[in-house]
């Protein structure tokens, strides 16, 4: 039997584990709160996000949601942390990190700051609610579980992402317009700086 039987064997087995483990937490309190979180999180996003630009908010959402999987199959893999309980029996935090708590926050902040320096310090706050307050809970339900790891390293390594992340996506946009100033026909006009739709100013406009 060569290495690559031997991983298939042992992923295989790892996988029964998983399972096993999956159907042990479903319905439970802690399955449910995890559930409920991410209902509550995608509904307040849906209210406050600016659908008039949900591409380009949805595509600095995307940046962000790729590198969480990516990090969060790397830190997993490494064994630097592990999650007991699991909306799903496969991949890890899917729905509760990667993909809803942590690209739906910074989707708001990238909405509604539009200079550099307002969007750093949301960032920064942010990143702190969620390292410094979130996964502290998440550990304390016993949800998450770190071996090798400290709620600082995710502090950082965020806020860099984040800022990286919108520097790509603005250079993307002053790009695409400098083409499309060009094209005379084109109907499309991206903008150079984030979307922003203060709070309340749909709900002022219809009152007026």
């Amino acid at each position: 039997m060569d290495i690559i039987d031997m991983i298939h064997n042992s992923t295989f087995e790892l996988w029964g584990y998983q399972l096993t483990e999956w159907h042990m937490n479903l319905f439970t309190a802690r399955w449910w709160l995890i559930i409920v979180s991410i209902a509550i999180a995608y509904g307040l996003w849906w209210k406050y996000v600016d659908k008039r630009h949900l591409t380009q908010i949805l595509l600095f959402g995307s940046f962000i949601a790729v590198f969480r999987l990516i990090m969060d199959d790397a830190g997993s893999s490494a064994a630097l942390w592990g999650y007991s309980v699991k909306p799903l029996p496969f991949g890890q935090a899917l729905f509760l990190n990667d993909l809803t708590i942590v690209p739906l926050g910074f989707m708001l902040v990238y909405q509604y700051c539009r200079s550099w320096k307002k969007f750093f310090l949301w960032t920064v706050i942010i990143e702190a609610a969620y390292s410094f307050l979130l996964l502290p809970m998440l550990v304390k339900f016993d949800i998450l579980r770190l071996y090798n790891w400290q709620y600082y390293y995710t502090f950082f390594i965020m806020i860099i992402v984040a800022s990286v992340m919108r520097a790509i996506l603005l250079t993307i946009l002053k790009i695409e317009q400098k083409h499309e100033l060009g094209c005379s026909n084109s109907s499309l006009t991206p903008l150079m700086q984030p979307a922003m739709k203060p709070l309340g100013k749909d709900n002022k406009n219809q009152k007026e």
